[in-house]
C-alpha cells in the first residue's frame, strides 16, 4: 500500500490480505509514482518508479525504476531513467518483471541484476494498464491513450465482476489533474447490481479480494487515508481495516533481510 503525503514524502506498507495485518515500512522523500508500480503474484518484491524532483540523488539522477523487498523501497535492482515522463514496470502472472517500453534493460552499474526475467512491456501499453490486465479489470470503454494519457474517447471505464452475486465493480479514469490534490491521475467508483448503481463516494482505489474466499470475494477499498472492507450485498456496511493517517515521516534505512533477494528467487 503506497501513501503520498506529507507534502515531499511517500510511504510503503505491506497488507497481508490473509490476516489483514498490515506491516508499515520505509519512508521515501521524493515522489513514487502509484501508476506506475506493482507487486509481484507471491508479494515478495515491489517495482516501483521514484523521483527526486529538483533534488538529483549524486548517483542515480532524478528520476529511476526500482526494484525492492517489501516494504522496503531500498532498491536491490534499478534502472535510470531520463525525466519522469515514463519508467516504473508491471509483473507477468509468473513473476517475469516487464518495464516500461522506453526504459532500458541495463540495470545500474552500482546494483545487481535481478534473478528473474526481465523485458518491456508492449510499446502501445503502459504499466498501469498491464497491473489492471493482470488483475482481472476488462476496458469497457477507451478514453484516454495509456502511454500519453491524451483524450482519444469520451470517457475511460474498466469493470470487474463479483464471482459470486454478479455486482459489478466499475472505475472511471478521470482527466489528468496536475492541480489536485494528492495524484493527479486519479478514478472514480462505483457498484452496478440488477438493481441499483451505487457510487463509491470520496473511494480513491477499490477491487474484489478473493484471498479468503475466491467465490465470494470481499469489496475492499481506501478512503481519507484508510483501509476498509464490505461485503459485496451490503457495500455501505464498512469495516476499517487499516488507518495510516497517524504515520508521520520517520525515514530509517532497510534492515538487511531486505537487502537480499527473496530465498525462492
Amino acid at each position: 500500500m503506497l501513501r503520498r503525503g506529507p507534502t515531499q514524502w511517500a510511504h510503503l506498507s505491506l497488507w497481508d490480505r490473509k490476516t489483514d495485518v498490515v506491516q508499515p515500512g520505509q519512508w521515501f522523500r521524493g515522489r513514487i509514482y502509484a501508476r506506475r508500480c506493482d507487486l509481484s503474484p507471491g508479494g515478495e518484491l515491489f517495482v516501483y518508479f521514484a523521483a527526486k524532483h529538483g533534488r538529483a540523488d549524486a548517483d542515480v539522477g532524478e528520476a529511476w525504476t526500482g526494484l525492492s523487498r517489501p516494504p522496503w523501497l531500498t532498491a536491490l535492482s534499478l534502472w535510470e531513467n531520463l525525466g519522469s515522463w515514463y519508467g516504473g514496470g508491471a509483473f507477468t502472472a509468473d513473476g517475469d518483471l516487464r518495464l516500461d517500453a522506453t526504459c532500458t534493460l541495463q540495470v545500474h552499474p552500482d546494483f545487481e541484476s535481478p534473478p528473474l526475467d526481465v523485458g518491456h512491456i508492449g510499446a502501445d501499453t503502459a504499466p498501469w494498464e498491464a497491473r489492471l490486465i493482470a488483475h482481472g479489470w476488462s476496458l469497457e470503454e477507451r478514453g484516454f491513450h495509456p502511454r500519453t494519457h491524451l483524450r482519444v474517447g469520451d470517457r475511460e471505464v474498466w469493470s470487474k465482476a463479483d464471482p459470486h452475486t454478479g455486482t459489478m465493480l466499475f472505475q472511471q479514469v478521470e482527466d489528468w489533474d496536475p492541480n489536485r490534490y494528492g495524484d493527479p491521475y486519479w478514478s472514480t467508483y462505483w457498484l452496478e447490481t440488477k438493481e441499483d448503481l451505487i457510487p463509491l463516494d470520496g473511494v480513491e482505489w477499490a477491487d474484489w479480494d478473493g484471498t479468503r474466499d475466491a467465490g465470494h470475494p470481499r469489496l475492499v477499498f481506501t478512503r481519507g487515508g484508510r483501509l476498509l472492507e464490505a461485503s459485496a450485498e451490503d457495500p455501505q456496511a464498512e469495516t476499517p481495516i487499516y488507518d495510516f493517517n497517524p504515520l508521520t515521516p520517520d525515514p530509517a534505512p532497510a534492515p538487511e533481510s531486505a537487502l537480499r533477494w527473496p530465498e525462492s528467487r
